[in-house]
């Protein structure tokens, strides 16, 4: 388990060409933007885990021994690199509103936080539990997340948020390598760890959006310019 805080970003996104297009199997363009959306994690040991998103004025405190009573046999879903699938056929397993709806009853959400509220703490407590119930006991952390992007802007601030909660916790849970653990103030994750990086924020897209197509969570965790289709993606070098 992580032992020192941990600050991670990424960026938006601009779709340059293609973007409804882009879930009938088109070609799509996008490109990073320089606003990003940054979170901060700090292991702690008080039994709590907290996540604090000063943007939207919400601060939600779960008690770790509840969620680790909790049956989260339903979110037994590992993610693969489904987005062709998600694409052509239609036929993953995305979480269904029921499923959804159990995770809010069981995880305590507030009644009265609604839309992109209650979406954003419904994806981290989605994204907590999937990926950190490998461990022995569920981690005790607090998580202040905020941004430069605004919400609802198509800048991909949902996908950035995703990516920011996967790369944390994945690191957290050493799940994937921490970039600065050899000292250095900052650094980028090797291609393999980046790829589950992106296969675990395209399922907390999956929570806030029901079918994305992927192209935002990709761009927010390789950045640059990106061709997208049919879930294959290549860098844009010029």
């Amino acid at each position: 388990m992580l032992s020192e805080a941990l600050l991670v970003s990424a960026p938006g996104k601009v779709i340059l060409h293609g973007e409804h297009a882009v879930v009938h199997g088109k070609v799509a363009l996008a490109a990073a933007l320089n606003l990003r959306t940054f979170l901060l994690l700090r292991p702690q040991s008080n039994g709590k885990v907290s996540v604090n998103l000063p943007n939207i004025g919400i601060k939600q405190v779960w008690d770790v021994g509840m969620l680790q009573r909790l049956d989260t046999s339903f979110l037994g879903l590992s993610p693969t690199c489904l987005f062709a699938r998600v694409t052509e056929q239609g036929d993953v397993s995305v979480p269904t509103l029921e499923q959804l709806e159990k995770l809010k009853k069981m995880g305590d959400l507030p009644r009265d936080r609604a839309g992109n509220e209650g979406m954003a703490l419904l994806a981290f407590l989605y994204l907590y539990l999937a990926i950190c119930r490998k461990q022995r006991t569920l981690p005790s952390l607090d998580m202040v997340v905020w941004s430069e992007l605004p919400p609802g802007a198509g800048l991909g601030s949902s996908a950035a948020y995703s990516v920011c909660l996967a790369a944390a916790l994945l690191t957290a849970c050493e799940e994937v390598s921490n970039p600065l653990k050899d000292g250095v103030s900052v650094s980028r994750w090797p291609e393999e760890d980046l790829k589950s990086i992106n296969k675990w924020a395209f399922e907390g897209e999956r929570v806030i959006h029901g079918n994305p197509s992927g192209v935002d969570n990709a761009v927010s965790t390789w950045g640059g310019a990106l061709r997208f289709q049919q879930g294959t993606m290549s860098s844009l070098k010029r």
